[in-house]
Order: structure tokens, then C-alpha cells, then sequence
């Protein structure tokens, strides 16, 4: 691909052709901001936040499809382009739902004064993701902090049929995020848009509610929500009761990938939060028993490792222990059930282990289980393999309300299972990133004395394409 010269507010870059405007900037450090664009999904030009004045140009133009060319000018950051873009935002929060900063909605404060840390403690906000939206951060980086506009009431129903992924309709900026994710990346096909106009909406298959829909439950359409359109229910008032009930026991374990997450929210330095650090806040709060998941995630390996050993030498073998994926085969793929293992995800080990630790006083224990992944809400709920499963983002919540940062605390050892034996599926079963973009893990691997080739899907189209290609012999761990 040939470089080209393009210039950017004033200075010159080199950039590849065929790239957008968005793409160049950000390789070379330049802001612009965006709504509906998530990394790997197709622009669309849908909300006209990332507008720039391009010289000979009329209009401004959207920067995340406008390609670039040799001697391009570009401007991002004029007065006329500001003054569009906080009109932009005006416009698509007269027609949002507000549930967040109250101290705006009772004009009491300037929005450059809020301090979102502070926010978090503070229990009049009630959406999910208040502190962590992304209208919300840009409406704070735009100065919007009063509505020139009449609000356009919506009297959407929230649709919390399934009691995990839920829907809140008059939380929808249009950004089509959860539709492209569901579609094109995971292949679900069950969200679309129907109508048009300001009446435009997300809608699941056929205009059922979630729970007679097509979703399997894999979350992803949360996971890329800006704005608390699409949620997971919440459970951060639930475990601090139980946590500070004397009359219950409450068991907890925590994911591989819930570190990284927090570190990320605290703005900490990787490696500043270790698993006994997260012991140590955790049972600062109140909880009794603290686990890490990896155990759970070995022991899942272990029976994985029993069922597929022998359909090794014989065909391809495809292995899971994801609910969501569970879910996808048999409502998506029905023929493909019978080639695939499933096993017990590391969630149901756990509630089964504390549980069965607990023996007769087990009704008067509470498990929980943190991660990031939104599937395992959905399994939770759906299952009652335990009691609730919260995500790395409530942890930071609960923590920051009850000031419990990790980091902070005097690293405790966590409670064990004592088991010493090691699977090397247990690898291939931990949490992947999330990512829209990245090709399907291949490992070699040894198993019990045999050595072959493993890969591991990163989302739920690398699963149905895993599915439908069957030559060749080894195994595929399919994630969703």
C-alpha cells in the first residue's frame, strides 16, 4: 500500500492510502471523536461526531469513511467544527433518556465540575453506566450542560425479559453497534433496525422481547453499547447486603480477567493489583471465602480432558465450556451438536464446590462470581448455578463506594481447592480479550502423550465457521 502526504490541522504526516481520515489522525495522535464507531466494526457515519473540514470541500465530512488522498488538509478542531458537534450532541440528548448526573438535572453544578470518581459515590444516578458513558464523556468534553432544545420523551418499555441482557430503548443513540456486532462479528443475526425517521429503533428477531429471540446470551452487544442502551442487570447493592449479613456465608471467585479491567478503571500500572491484593479488599468488605478462578477453570479442563481423549485419533474434535456458545449450537447449528463437547463452565464448578463445602448450612450461603464477560450474568440468572454473577466494572463501583481499593490493601492468601494436578486445556480455556479483529489462536498442544494441534475461536463467527470447515484432525476450543 503506497504512503501519501496529507496535512492535519497545520502539519504534514505520511499516511496509507486508502485510509480513512479517523484512521490517519489516530495513527499519528490527533483526537477525533467518535460515537458509533467501535475498533473493527464498518464506519457508518451515524452519529457525526468525527465531522472535519477538508480544504475544497463543501460541508464538513464524516472522518471515519472520508478516505484520504494525496495533499489532503484536513482541520479538526475549528470553532465551526466544535460548535457542530456540541449541536449534534444537544440534539441526541433531547432525545435520550436522562438518568445520570443529577446535579445537572437540578441545575446545581457546571458539568466541568463533576469529578466522575466522585460521581460513583454519590446513589441518585441511576443508570449502569453512568461514569463510564460514552455520550456522557463526550457531552463533559463538549460542555453540554443544558438542553437548548425541548426533550423528547420516549415511553419505551425496558425489555428485561431474559434478567440478564436488557434492553432499554429510550437509551438508544442509533449507533448501530449492536446490530453490526450481533450480524457480522458473531452471526447471531438477531438484532436489527426497524422504522425510520426519529422512530427509528433496535429491535430483536421478529419484534419479540429478548427472551423469545434468537439472542444466545453471549453479551457482546453490551460490550459495545456506548451508552446503557443494551445492560447487564446489576447486583452491587445484593452482594454488599449479603456480604455484611451475619446470618449468611458468602463465597466468592474471581476471574483471570477481572485484574487487567480494574487496573484499567483505577488507571494503575499492570501489575500493581495481584489476586491477593484482590483478596484482601474483598474480604475487607465482608466476604467469607475467596477464590481464583484458574482453579475452577483447570478443574473444567480436567473433565473436559476425560471426555474428548478418545474422539482425538477417531475426527476433529470441537470442545467448549461457554455458555453462550452452548446456547448458538443448539439454536443456530443444531446438526453440529453431536461433534461438539460441551463441558461445565468454571462458574458451575464453583457454585458446585462451595456449595457442596458448605453441606448442610448451604442455604444459608451466597456465591458470587466476578468477571468481565457478560455470558456468565446470563448463565447465573438463567441457571442458578450461583447466586450472582457481577462484572469487573461493578467490583469498581462497589470499591470506590465503600473505599476499598485493592492496590491499597495488605495482599491475604486466597482460599484453595488443594488440588496440585494441572491440564494443559487449561490454558486454552482461560478468558480471551474480546476483539473483533483477531484471527483464531492456533497452539500446539500435548495431551496425555499425544501431541497435536489446538485453536481456540475468539468469537461466535470463528465458532460457525470452525463448524462448517471439518477436514483435518485435532481440536477447537470454541468461545464465544
Amino acid at each position: 500500500m503506497s504512503e501519501v502526504t496529507i496535512s492535519i490541522n497545520g502539519n504534514k504526516y505520511q499516511a496509507k492510502s486508502g485510509e480513512t481520515i479517523l484512521e490517519a489522525a489516530t495513527a499519528n495522535g490527533i483526537h477525533i471523536p467518535t460515537l458509533c464507531l467501535f475498533d473493527g466494526l464498518q464506519g457508518r457515519a451515524n452519529c457525526r461526531m468525527c465531522i472535519v473540514e477538508v480544504e475544497k470541500t463543501r460541508g464538513f465530512q464524516p472522518a471515519c469513511v472520508t478516505k484520504i488522498h494525496d495533499g489532503m488538509i484536513v482541520r479538526t478542531e475549528t470553532e465551526n467544527i466544535r460548535a457542530a458537534r456540541k449541536a449534534t450532541l444537544e440534539l441526541i440528548m433531547s432525545d435520550h433518556a436522562v438518568d445520570c448526573h443529577h446535579c445537572l438535572r437540578i441545575g446545581s453544578t457546571d458539568e466541568r465540575n463533576l469529578d466522575p470518581k466522585f460521581c460513583e459515590c454519590c446513589f441518585w444516578c441511576d443508570c449502569v453506566r453512568d461514569g463510564f458513558c460514552e455520550l456522557q464523556t463526550l457531552c463533559r468534553e463538549y460542555h453540554v450542560d443544558a438542553l437548548p432544545y425541548v426533550q423528547h420523551e420516549h415511553d419505551y418499555e425496558e425489555d428485561v425479559s431474559l434478567g440478564s441482557v436488557s434492553r432499554d430503548p429510550n437509551k438508544c443513540v442509533k449507533c448501530r453497534r449492536c446490530v453490526d456486532v450481533c450480524n457480522d462479528v458473531q452471526t447471531v443475526h438477531n438484532l436489527s433496525m426497524a422504522k425510520r425517521g426519529r422512530d427509528i429503533e433496535v429491535v430483536p428477531e421478529l419484534g419479540h422481547d429478548m427472551k423469545h429471540s434468537a439472542c444466545v446470551r453471549c453479551g457482546r452487544c453490551v460490550d459495545v453499547c456506548p451508552c446503557g442502551a443494551v445492560y447487564l442487570k446489576e447486583h452491587k447493592d445484593d452482594i454488599l447486603y449479603w456480604a455484611h449479613s451475619y446470618e449468611y456465608h458468602t463465597a466468592v471467585c474471581v476471574g483471570a480477567d477481572v485484574i487487567p479491567e480494574l487496573e484499567r478503571l483505577y488507571q494503575a500500572q499492570p501489575g500493581s493489583i495481584t489476586p491477593r491484593h484482590l483478596s484482601a479488599a474483598l474480604r475487607k468488605l465482608g466476604f467469607d471465602e475467596v477464590y481464583d478462578a484458574d482453579e475452577f477453570i483447570n478443574q473444567a479442563a480436567l473433565r473436559l480432558e476425560e471426555s474428548i481423549e478418545k474422539r482425538l485419533d477417531t475426527a476433529p474434535v470441537f470442545a467448549t465450556t461457554s455458555y453462550a456458545v452452548k446456547n448458538f449450537v443448539e439454536k443456530q447449528l443444531p446438526d453440529s451438536a453431536g461433534s461438539v463437547v460441551f463441558g461445565e463452565s468454571p462458574l458451575s464448578l464453583f457454585g458446585q464446590v462451595a456449595r457442596a463445602k458448605a453441606g448442610e448450612d448451604a442455604s444459608r450461603l451466597k456465591t458470587i462470581f466476578i468477571s468481565a464477560h457478560g455470558e456468565n450474568a446470563a448463565e447465573a440468572a438463567e441457571t442458578g448455578a450461583v447466586d450472582y454473577a457481577v462484572s469487573a466494572r461493578e467490583l469498581y463501583r462497589v470499591f470506590l463506594r465503600s473505599g476499598g481499593a485493592p492496590a491499597k490493601r495488605r495482599p491475604v492468601p486466597l482460599d484453595t481447592l488443594g488440588s496440585a494436578e494441572r491440564s494443559p486445556l487449561t490454558a486454552l480455556l482461560r478468558p480471551r480479550d474480546f476483539s473483533l479483529t483477531a484471527e483464531p489462536e492456533k497452539v500446539d498442544l500435548t495431551l496425555r502423550g499425544k501431541s497435536f494441534s489446538a485453536v481456540v475461536t475468539r468469537n461466535l463467527g470463528q465458532t460457525r465457521a470452525a463448524l462448517a470447515g471439518t477436514d483435518g484432525r485435532g481440536l477447537t476450543i470454541l468461545n464465544s
